[in-house]
């Protein structure tokens, strides 16, 4: 009984390490693109944000489906249609945090946006993606 249970909790501690480096991953695409655009297209850090959160999402998506929870019994576009609905709450709440961060601290951009991908990343994004997108 010991020895299951000592799997179950190192096979999930497998999965959220994956899940991080994923996160890491996705994090370097979804900064790469945010960068670009708010600096070199000039567009608005709000606009640029939730491109480069989009860019980062796609990513994460392939990734966790393929190698973290490695979930591919299910019908991608179901899997995506559900990771679509958690995708949408993590760019809003990445948007929403980043904005209000950034104007009420005055901290760059970029400073607000990486300690909201943390704590959304951490928190909100993990939780859901295992439990309602891909049921590991």
């Amino acid at each position: 009984m010991n020895n299951i249970l000592f799997r179950k909790v190192l096979n999930n501690n497998k999965k959220f390490l994956r899940f991080q480096l994923t996160a890491i991953i996705a994090t370097c695409i979804d900064f790469l693109f945010t960068i670009i655009l708010k600096e070199i297209f000039q567009l608005n850090y709000s606009i640029a944000v939730a491109i480069g959160a989009t860019f980062g999402a796609i990513t994460a998506f392939s990734v966790n489906r393929y190698w973290v929870f490695r979930s591919i019994e299910t019908h991608p576009v179901e899997q995506g249609l559900r990771y679509l609905l958690v995708a949408a709450g993590s760019i809003a709440l990445n948007t929403a945090g980043t904005y209000f961060l950034t104007e009420l601290t005055y901290f760059p951009y970029i400073v607000s946006k990486a300690i909201v991908a943390l704590v959304v990343g951490f928190t909100y994004s993990y939780y859901f993606s295992k439990r309602f997108v891909f049921y590991a």
